[in-house]
């Protein structure tokens, strides 16, 4: 044993066979040729180009306007800018984005004097408090051979590991509409998900109460006072799921509406809650067939259309797990926690 308690090792021991130390040599060069890349890469996402590590950028905004037509309610944005570093010609991609979310492309081409005005006619959208962006691409796929004759000598500007060359432009993020419009729109958008969750939460009451009216013997019962089928299944199938399924396809389709660019959880939030709401409703008629000795309807079972497929699997949603959901919605449209209980 050595003074370190350790047994010598021999010197057969301490020899690295050659398959390793060839495999550890290669696996070495490939990472200092990643490591060496990495700057060119970071460096071609936007700041930190410049002398000494300072800002330079390819594409220069000095001003974004929005303006709005009252007649379409649509807005157009006034884009002004530069474009110093790059060639005459290119062809630039500008991303509108929305919390990363892409909303629309434009594509522009550097002027001879590599200063821009662009009027981008924007797809129709709803005022919102949260701003948008723009990302800009420069695709070498879309540039004539003369323009990338001309890119490919500025290596530094434009490193070819790098392509296609991106810029992100957060400190030129803007609002669509006026502080008023905003609110308008958001105040609309309020009441458009307090109406549905609020039907909703009055659907699956209505169920409840009706099977408690067929055990009462007050309602959807015959002259004998016996479970009238006939009369329960008109409900169920035209009240009950012929209208969850209106608001299941009503919010589907919201997912493409410009309106709802800004509420995209929160409908899936609601998308979810019209689901459990399904479950529960089509289980409680369940129940109630078979407190009746006869077997629960097919209806019930896999109603057409409706989507009762809830995430907790077989569980049914308890009334909590709807309340949950009805809180997060309002957290995500402005709903103060004090203004929920009469939010429905």
């Amino acid at each position: 044993m050595n003074p370190a308690g350790r047994s010598a090792m021999t010197p057969s021991e301490n020899f690295i066979p050659g398959p390793v130390l060839r495999s550890s040599l290669w696996i070495g060069l490939i990472l200092g040729v990643m490591f060496s890349w990495l700057p060119a890469v970071i460096l071609a996402q936007g700041e930190g180009r410049g002398p000494g590590g300072t800002d330079l950028r390819l594409v220069e905004f000095t001003a974004i306007e929005a303006t709005k037509d009252e007649k379409t309610g649509r807005y157009t944005l006034i884009v002004l800018g530069k474009t110093p570093q790059i060639p005459a010609g290119t062809k630039i991609d500008l991303l509108l984005t929305w919390r990363s979310q892409l909303i629309q492309t434009f594509t522009m081409t550097v002027p001879g004097n590599k200063r821009f005005r662009e009027q981008l006619a924007v797809k129709p959208l709803e005022p919102t408090a949260d701003k948008y962006m723009f990302r800009t691409v420069i695709d070498p796929k879309k540039q004539t051979k003369k323009v990338m004759t001309a890119i490919e000598k500025e290596k530094e500007l434009f490193p070819a590991v790098a392509a296609p060359w991106t810029e992100f432009h957060f400190n030129h993020q803007f609002l669509l509409g006026t502080k008023e419009e905003i609110e308008a729109s958001l105040n609309t958008t309020r009441e458009w998900f307090t109406s549905r969750y609020t039907e909703m939460a009055t659907i699956d009451g209505t169920v409840r109460k009706g099977v408690k009216a067929v055990e009462l013997a007050t309602e959807y019962v015959n002259s004998k006072g016996e479970f009238d089928e006939k009369k329960w299944r008109e409900f169920m199938d035209k009240k009950v799921i012929k209208r969850l399924v209106t608001y299941q396809e009503e919010i589907r389709k919201g997912f493409n509406e410009p309106r709802f660019v800004a509420h995209r959880l929160a409908l899936s939030y609601l998308l979810e809650l019209s689901v459990a709401v399904g479950k529960r409703t089509t289980n409680e008629s369940k129940k109630l067939y078979i407190s009746q000795g006869l077997p629960a309807s097919a209806r019930d079972v896999k109603p057409e259309k409706l989507e009762i497929k809830v995430r907790s699997g077989r569980r049914v949603p308890r009334s909590t797990d709807l309340n949950d959901l009805v809180v997060k919605i309002n957290k995500l449209i402005g709903i103060a926690p004090e203004n929920e209980e009469n939010q429905g």
